[in-house]
């Protein structure tokens, strides 16, 4: 994907730099266009480094060469002014073009992206909002500003951008509207008031599904008992308990539940309070319980249901798996070896399995089997 990156004379320009990384880390090519008063916070030699690729800015517009604002403009899969200040926004909403980069975005065929920074009494005045209705933008972020005040105007994070911007790229019109919930992390099972029964889930699988889900255009809610870094679009609901994740999910109503997490089979009896080491003894002995089998307990509800399961028995997994699919009556489950990837591994290999068939989606990273998975799950 060509990605052009617009960039205004703003403090929050140094976010910037961690935005074309994004970009540049995950394969795409990007291209900056510059505001004189931007080249004031940071140099254009600076983005040239980070994209290997020539700035284009007032002073060397050429047009006998692809350096101008109308091949700039034509090259772009994306365009996204980050940072882009109340003066441009109010700007570009009016038709306004009296600088380069205003030129690029008249001439931009492509999508193009506002990420607004300014002052919270820039970012609230009714004639910046009035603007914010004919653009397309990422809300800024609340928080202290460069200026001392509080308040909303805080550049979205690098993190957010680059989502939103693969958003209004691949979304697909299937999943418009459609409700995803996704659960990750291990559930957390508690013994007392300060001590509890857990796993190793590190919860990567289920972030990279949120992401990848929001990507390709679904109303998207991750379940998790782990703290992400994801996009304010994506609803978060902050669980512990197998119970947690149960109700949650009931609340949430979804058309489709992938079900990453790792939730424990046994459970501790709960002791309110502190256990104490004197009155245990030389030795703790825990009373379990069954915990409650969520897929189980959700199979006669009338929506998709996505399982994920991981072995170590690789002789009898795909056995294993195809039994809780059956049993669980679940669309498809989705099996991963721990013998290849352990807890915690930014890399995955998954048997996509169905009633009737099963894919196989080789070692790559989460980020890309997630991907893969969405187009999968589109097909039950």
């Amino acid at each position: 994907m060509n990605v052009l990156i617009g960039i205004t004379g703003s403090i929050a320009i140094y976010k910037t730099c961690e935005l074309i990384r994004l970009f540049s880390k995950s394969g795409h090519n990007v291209r900056v266009v510059m505001t004189q008063a931007a080249a004031k916070f940071i140099s254009p030699l600076t983005f040239e480094t980070l994209t290997r690729q020539k700035v284009l800015i007032e002073q060397n517009e050429d047009w006998s060469s692809e350096l101008n604002h109308i091949d700039y403009a034509k090259w772009a899969d994306i365009y996204i002014i980050a940072p882009a200040t109340a003066n441009t926004v109010n700007k570009a909403a009016n038709g306004i073009a009296d600088n380069l980069l205003l030129q690029t975005y008249l001439a931009c065929p492509a999508p193009v992206l506002f990420a607004p920074a300014a002052n919270t009494n820039m970012y609230m005045h009714k004639t910046t909002q009035e603007s914010f209705k004919k653009l397309t933008i990422i809300e800024a972020n609340a928080g202290l500003l460069a200026c001392g005040d509080e308040g909303i105007g805080k550049m979205a994070d690098p993190e957010e951008i680059y989502l939103k911007a693969l958003r209004l790229i691949n979304k697909d019109n299937f999943w418009e509207n459609k409700k995803v919930v996704i659960t990750a992390g291990g559930s957390v099972e508690k013994i007392d008031d300060v001590r509890f029964v857990s796993n190793f889930s590190s919860g990567k699988m289920g972030e990279a599904l949120a992401k990848a889900f929001y990507i390709k255009g679904a109303d998207v809610t991750l379940i998790s008992s782990k703290k992400h870094n994801l996009s304010k679009e994506i609803k978060q609901i902050h669980v512990q308990s197998a119970d947690e994740y149960y109700d949650a999910i009931l609340n949430e109503s979804p058309d489709y539940l992938i079900m990453a997490a790792a939730i424990a089979d046994f459970k501790p009896k709960y002791t309110p309070g502190k256990l104490k080491k004197d009155s245990i003894g030389e030795q703790m002995i825990l009373e379990m319980e069954k915990n409650i089998d969520i897929l189980e307990s959700l199979k006669e509800k009338n929506f998709k249901k996505v399982g994920f399961k991981a072995e170590r028995d690789e002789k009898n997994a795909i056995n294993y798996a195809k039994k809780a699919l059956k049993k669980k009556n679940l669309d498809a489950i989705c099996l991963n070896l721990l013998t290849k990837n352990d807890f915690g591994s930014d890399e995955n290999e998954i048997i996509f399995i169905t009633e009737n068939d099963s894919t196989l989606f080789a070692q790559n990273s989460k980020e890309n089997i997630a991907l893969k998975l969405v187009d999968a799950v589109k097909r039950i």
